[in-house]
């Protein structure tokens, strides 16, 4: 049976799971591995929450196409502070650390991902009346602020958990349904998604190091 790739976040035959650190690994071994043997990219998503027929995304005209990317140029959960070198610059008081960070030094171009599987929200914990949403933005604009072009993805599942539920809808609060959604839609979030991802690495040397079939937690929406 095929499936959205939250089933493969949850799924574990011991009951102890991966933590995101690992997913976050996986994800940029595989934008590496995309950028040197896929030729198109992956498309990019805007959340958009409709009730009927019940949707929360939909698919923009943009792509990322990770060209170019290496173990050189790209870390996980590195240290944003030092992404110019030193801490002088206005990156010094950052308190939010993308998972992802890819920076290209002669195009003067940095991305940056941040990577959900199961079991955190997008905003994080509530600090002095902003959440991680506020932070990451500004986080972009003090980066495009010294003279680098920057762009913000958020990598996750269409089945993405809503506050830390479970993905089974029946069982998920209602009233937290699509918390996470409504939040991207209100700043514009640029959305990765894992299906695609994992859709793209199906039959490649690198599927097995996630799992056996990977065209199995690929489901994609009817609707899109």
């Amino acid at each position: 049976m095929k499936q959205n790739a939250t089933y493969l976040f949850r799924q574990s035959d011991n009951g102890f799971y991966h933590s995101q650190s690992r997913w976050s690994t996986m994800a940029q071994l595989a934008l590496i591995y995309l950028s040197k043997n896929a030729k198109d990219g992956l498309s990019v998503y805007h959340s958009q929450i409709v009730k009927k027929p019940e949707r929360w995304f939909a698919k923009s005209d943009l792509t990322l196409t990770p060209e170019g990317w290496s173990a050189d140029n790209t870390t996980v959960e590195g240290n944003i502070k030092y992404l110019f070198g030193d801490e002088t610059t206005s990156l010094e008081n950052a308190e939010v650390y993308p998972d992802i960070v890819y920076k290209n030094n002669r195009k003067k171009e940095i991305v940056l991902i941040i990577v959900r599987t199961i079991g955190r929200t997008l905003r994080g914990r509530k600090k002095e009346g902003r959440d991680n949403f506020d932070k990451y933005n500004k986080l972009v604009e003090n980066i495009r602020k010294e003279g680098w072009k920057c762009e913000l993805y958020y990598l996750m599942s269409y089945g993405h958990e809503d506050e830390g539920n479970q993905c089974e809808k029946g069982k998920i609060d209602e009233s937290k349904r699509f918390q996470d959604w409504k939040r991207l839609e209100k700043i514009g979030g640029k959305v990765l998604l894992w299906e695609e991802l994992f859709s793209s690495l199906a039959g490649s040397e690198l599927e097995k190091y996630f799992c056996n079939d990977l065209n199995k937690y690929a489901l994609m929406p009817e609707w899109l």
